[in-house]
C-alpha cells in the first residue's frame, strides 16, 4: 500500500467495519447523504479540488459503487490547508460503471476547505456542514494541545465517530494516552495495525531513527451520546 493510496482505503475499511460492526453509531446511512471532515489536513490531502478528488478517488468509487450514498462531502480543515483554498468548494460527480451497456452508478461530490482549526470552522453556524464521521490522519495528538479542543468538539458536542491513525505503535500508544486522559465518548476500537496503512517509510529525519509510515496503526471512538 503506497502513501497515496493509503488515505482512501482506510476510509473504504473505516465505513464497512462502522457499518457492519458498530451500525448503531452511525446515521448516514438513512439520509443517503454521507459528510466527512478532514481534520489537520495538508498538501498531501491534495492543493487543488482536482487534486484531493484524486487522492479520495478509490474511496468516491466506493461509495457510489458499493453504498446507497448518493451523495459524499469531504471538508478538509487545518492551519496548513493552503491559504489560496480557504472556504473554496470543488464539485464533481463520480461514475462508476456497472454494465456493458453503459450503464452507471453516480455520487455527487462536494469538498470544501477551510483553513484554520476545526472549533472555528464551526463559528458560523449556517456555512457547517456538520459532519457524519470525522477522521485525524497522521494526527500526533500526543505531542499538540492544540488538538484538545477540536477532540472536545467532536466527541462531546457534535458526537459522531472520530478516527485517529498514527505513524506507528508507540505513537498510536501515546495518542490513546491523551484520549483516555480527556475521558470523553467511547472506544470502538483501541490502536490496532491498520491493514491499510502504508508500507513504505515516509522519508523523514525523526531524532529517535523511528521507522514513519502513513497511517500504520488507526484506533476509533464516538461521541457521548453513543456511551
Amino acid at each position: 500500500m503506497t502513501p497515496a493510496d493509503t488515505r482512501a482505503e482506510t476510509l473504504v475499511a473505516w465505513l464497512h467495519r462502522l457499518e457492519h460492526a458498530h451500525a448503531a453509531t452511525i446515521t448516514y446511512p438513512e439520509t443517503k447523504s454521507l459528510t466527512i471532515h478532514v481534520l489537520g489536513a495538508d498538501h498531501r490531502e491534495g492543493n487543488s479540488g482536482a487534486a484531493t478528488f484524486e487522492v479520495f478517488r478509490a474511496f468516491t468509487e466506493h461509495v457510489a459503487a458499493r453504498t446507497r450514498l448518493t451523495s459524499l462531502q469531504l471538508v478538509l480543515v487545518g492551519p496548513n490547508v493552503s491559504r489560496t483554498l480557504h472556504l473554496d468548494e470543488f464539485t464533481q460527480q463520480c461514475s462508476v460503471p456497472v454494465s456493458d451497456n453503459g450503464e452507471a452508478t453516480t455520487c455527487d461530490v462536494r469538498i470544501r476547505y477551510f483553513v484554520g482549526s476545526f472549533e472555528a470552522s464551526f463559528q458560523d453556524k449556517a456555512q457547517v456542514w456538520k459532519p457524519d464521521l470525522v477522521v485525524c490522519f497522521n494526527a500526533g495528538i500526543w505531542g499538540y494541545n492544540e488538538w484538545l479542543p477540536a477532540i472536545q468538539l467532536v466527541l462531546k458536542d457534535v458526537q459522531v465517530p472520530l478516527l485517529v491513525t498514527s505513524y506507528n505503535a508507540d505513537e498510536a500508544g501515546d495518542d490513546e494516552d491523551v484520549l483516555d486522559e480527556m475521558k470523553l465518548g467511547e472506544w470502538l476500537w483501541r490502536p490496532e495495525k491498520n491493514p491499510w496503512g502504508a508500507t513504505t517509510p515516509r522519508a523523514t529525519n525523526n531524532a529517535d531513527a523511528k521507522v514513519l509510515k502513513e497511517n500504520d496503526y488507526w484506533m476509533c471512538l464516538t461521541g457521548s451520546s453513543h456511551a
